[in-house]
């Protein structure tokens, strides 16, 4: 066994108990170690994040995004016809069809890059005409620094959407953006909704 810098350790024994040195142990069985002098703890694997709200982050806005804090808007009614209530969500305008999406004009959030996973539902409020015709609508997450597009998903009109463990390994700031699919379809009343948006 040997310590971080290739000097060999031993194992010893103080009192009738063996002690092990803990960092050559984990670097034998490929397991990260950690040290947290605050509370003078060794921390062995990969600490477990739980989930967090999106919009617990500094996001920015624009003319096309925000976060939705009104329970009205919160509220949607799902496939049974029950009320389904969101705790938080963002919110974008389908202003121009086809051509509303891009990442300047996406809903961002500095999310600093240490987390993996991001899930949250997604819904179209639309017209009566667009929910009755099934009208497409492809909703955008971005990864904003390199203006890369880390999903594109594609939801109808009325729908809700259960989007689960989109990979956002390294990413720093995240975007919401979305457009309707079809020329001529979709209107300035369009939202698209992200609601409990949470990275792990």
């Amino acid at each position: 066994m040997k310590d971080g810098s290739g000097n060999p350790v031993y194992p010893i024994i103080y009192n009738g108990t063996t002690y092990l040195p803990v960092r050559a142990i984990s670097n034998m069985l490929d397991i990260p170690v950690d040290w947290d002098a605050s509370t003078k703890t060794v921390i062995l694997g990969t600490e477990e994040k739980p989930p967090k709200s999106l919009l617990s982050f500094e996001g920015k806005t624009s003319d096309f995004s925000s976060r939705v804090t009104d329970k009205g808007s919160l509220t949607v009614k799902g496939a049974d016809g029950a009320d389904i209530v969101y705790n938080d969500g963002i919110c974008f305008r389908i202003w121009n069809g086809t051509a509303s999406a891009n990442v300047d004009r996406a809903y961002q959030a500095k999310i600093g890059g240490s987390y993996t996973k991001l899930s949250f539902d997604a819904y179209i409020s639309a017209s009566s005409n667009d929910i009755e015709d099934k009208t497409p609508y492809e909703i955008y997450v971005y990864n904003v620094d390199t203006k890369e597009n880390l999903a594109t998903i594609t939801i109808t009109a009325g729908e809700i959407k259960k989007v689960e463990g989109i990979d956002i390994t390294g990413v720093k700031t995240i975007g919401f953006a979305a457009n309707c699919i079809k020329i001529l379809k979709g209107s300035d009343s369009d939202r698209a909704y992200f609601f409990n948006p949470v990275v792990e």
